[in-house]
């Protein structure tokens, strides 16, 4: 029966992103808060836009700063468990010659027949054998290419091998059933309703680190990003050791993962929330229409009072059309400004008018045009 080993590296990430991180954002508002902000003054309260607000830009921020301390661990990682150019002291494209004459001058230093009275002969042995094993793989062809794309787990994982293709073949056969069972995990809990958010990116993502990583180990040279970017960049300000494609293949699938988990969790930030729809703008046409529409409705119930309070006003006047016709045309009057210039929706409709036919004009100018 198989033995399942789930490492801390595994679960750690996941715990971070998902609980620590957000726990860790409520700390740091309150923090910040309590610096910014004066003893006595309101702060905002939970739920409320500007809290909201705030609670947005501190979670981007830890969640960018998270993800570039990912992508700089598994690099530390990589520089602290070394490989056989370093410990060889070559360079990545060392040829034949400088293998065997470096490793003269190791034999001079760290065999076991030519060191010092006290040291440790055993230890001495121990690593002097390690070193020709590393020597051994840069100078055979096959090793050296294997090493260089899959890194010293391969020789484990593959113990039959013997040519490139070997290599090739067994090593493919591992990312195709990798990548396999992570777009069948994806695909199956995107059915379950599960990570959505993100979710053409994380596909994008996972194509193109698969992708990036079967035209490296298929292709004879190292890739072009590699040797010409990224290697001759860092050996001119002497940061670290050349990358080799391994490591480079490494840290690619680890900010893949990191990348997947970051854009995952911002994008919720950005969403409206369904519980709190957005209020649609005064200024819409939806609203103008709906606006329009109570205030004809306004107009057409005012109509129907004043024309009721005309005809009961006129009744003295029935004999005289004359003064009747004034008096109808008063009542008018009074009722357009007293009673309908006064209602709020009138008034709003009057100014947004006279907005739209003026859009240039200074604050505070007289007229109508």
């Amino acid at each position: 029966m198989a033995k399942t080993n789930i490492s801390w590296d595994t679960v750690g990430p996941f715990l971070v992103w998902q609980f620590l991180i957000p726990l860790a954002a409520g700390w740091v508002q309150t923090v910040l808060y309590s610096i910014f902000i004066r003893a006595g003054d309101p702060k905002p309260q939970p739920g409320s836009p500007r809290f909201v607000k705030h609670r947005r830009y501190i979670l981007i921020a830890i969640y960018f700063a998270y993800f570039a301390f990912t992508i700089y661990e598994v690099d530390f990682n990589l520089q602290r468990s070394s490989n056989a150019y370093n410990e060889l002291g070559v360079p990545i494209n060392v040829d034949e010659n400088g293998i065997n004459s470096r490793f003269r001058k190791l034999t001079v230093k760290y065999h076991p027949d030519k060191i010092g009275a006290g040291m440790d002969r055993e230890l001495a042995s121990q690593y002097f054998v390690h070193l020709k094993a590393m020597r051994d793989i840069v100078l055979d062809p096959a090793k050296r290419f294997a090493y260089d794309r899959f890194g010293p787990e391969i020789f484990g994982q593959c113990q039959n091998c013997i040519t490139v293709k070997d290599y090739v073949d067994s090593s493919l056969t591992t990312a195709a059933t990798t990548y396999g069972a992570l777009f069948i995990v994806l695909i199956g809990a995107n059915a379950l309703g599960f990570l959505k958010d993100g979710g053409y990116w994380r596909y994008l993502g996972l194509l193109a680190v698969a992708m990036f990583e079967v035209r490296t180990v298929t292709r004879p040279d190292h890739p072009l990003f590699l040797t010409q970017y990224l290697n001759p960049f860092m050996a001119s300000l002497n940061l670290r050791p050349a990358y080799l494609p391994f490591q480079l293949i490494a840290i690619i699938k680890k900010a893949s993962i990191s990348a997947a988990q970051f854009l995952g969790l911002l994008m919720p930030l950005y969403r409206d929330d369904p519980q709190r729809p957005s209020k649609p703008s005064d200024d819409s046409e939806d609203a103008r229409h709906k606006q329009l529409d109570r205030l004809s409705a306004f107009v057409a119930e005012s109509n129907k009072d004043a024309n009721r309070l005309l005809e009961l006003e006129s009744i003295p006047y029935r004999d005289n059309e004359k003064a009747k016709s004034e008096l109808r045309e008063a009542l008018k009057k009074y009722m357009v400004q007293n009673v309908v210039h006064q209602e709020k929706d009138v008034r709003n409709a009057i100014g947004q008018s006279m907005a739209r036919r003026r859009p240039n004009a200074p604050h505070g100018a007289q007229g109508t045009k």
